[in-house]
């Protein structure tokens, strides 16, 4: 399969580079945001997906953390960038991707660096002249649960100068609305979603990642285990804390903390606005 992906949120650069590839034999898409990757993949799968780095929608590193993770997939991932190559190398690393191409280095690199991963076309194209091969990076190793806490935070987290963020992920309209009004009322920016996906792509997101996911464990469309494992095993987002809320007995709920890594717990049945404000508050904070 030569099938290659290229997702960039330049138009210009997507042209140019699905051009270029197509010229060298292979069946490119281009994509520029979170939903026209999304319809992509649903066309088929990719051998490879070259992604830039910086976008300003999402970062090309954590999408490769969202693809391996949530989307299951198994294409060469490679991130493309004009950053330094030792900063490259180091998110190459972090992320798990397969490889990397340095921007600077043109679009024979790119042609190069695919070929090295995948191989030529089927139709046999020559090989242009070859850049230094990729990089290859093992996946991060996750990082270890951290001790449970009866209530979960002690103070925000440094947001430089915003608002704390929170994201409310709950099946339950009616809950996630009372939280977030109470929340929103006392400074707090909050983000809602009821499926793990919709709550994957506000993670992704710079303008919309959390400080905070309050995470129900119990839904019909979402595994809350699994996805606080996602969370808390992926270093890329080792500055968001999960506070699980469930109507689990304290004893299943302290399981669930130190099995999938959470930082705290709160029973439904506690008044979780005023806690959860209570325990993000900044010291002195009122």
């Amino acid at each position: 399969m030569s099938r290659v992906l290229v997702i960039d949120d330049s138009p210009m650069l997507v042209e140019l580079t699905v051009r270029a590839l197509t010229a060298a034999g292979y069946q490119v898409s281009g994509a520029q945001d979170l939903t026209s990757l999304n319809q992509k993949l649903s066309e088929g799968p990719f051998a490879l997906i070259l992604m830039d780095v910086n976008m300003p929608e999402m970062f090309g590193d954590d999408v490769v953390e969202y693809l391996r993770s949530q989307k299951k997939v198994t294409s060469k991932l490679v991130l493309y960038s004009d950053i330094s190559e030792a900063e490259l190398a180091g998110k190459t690393k972090a992320s798990g991707a397969d490889g990397y191409i340095l921007k600077s280095g043109g679009l024979e690199a790119v042609i190069s660096g695919v070929m090295n991963l995948i191989g030529a076309p089927a139709l046999g194209v020559p090989a242009a002249v070859p850049a230094p091969a990729p990089t290859q990076a093992p996946q991060a190793a996750p990082a270890a649960p951290a001790p449970i806490a009866s209530t979960g935070l002690k103070a925000a987290p440094s947001t430089g100068g915003r608002k704390p963020r929170i994201l409310i992920v709950d099946d339950s309209e009616m809950t996630a609305r009372i939280i977030e009004a109470d929340l929103v009322a006392k400074g707090f920016e909050v983000h809602v979603a009821d499926t793990a996906d919709k709550a994957t792509k506000i993670i992704l997101k710079k303008q919309t990642r959390p400080d905070l996911v309050l995470l129900d464990v119990r839904m019909p469309n979402v595994n809350g285990e699994q996805f606080c494992r996602f969370i808390k095993s992926n270093s890329l987002f080792k500055g968001i804390k999960v506070l699980l809320c469930s109507g689990e007995n304290v004893e299943e709920l302290q399981r669930i903390c130190r099995e999938a890594g959470a930082d705290g717990y709160i029973p439904k049945d506690a008044v979780m606005g005023n806690l959860v404000a209570k325990e993000l508050m900044p010291p002195g904070g009122e």
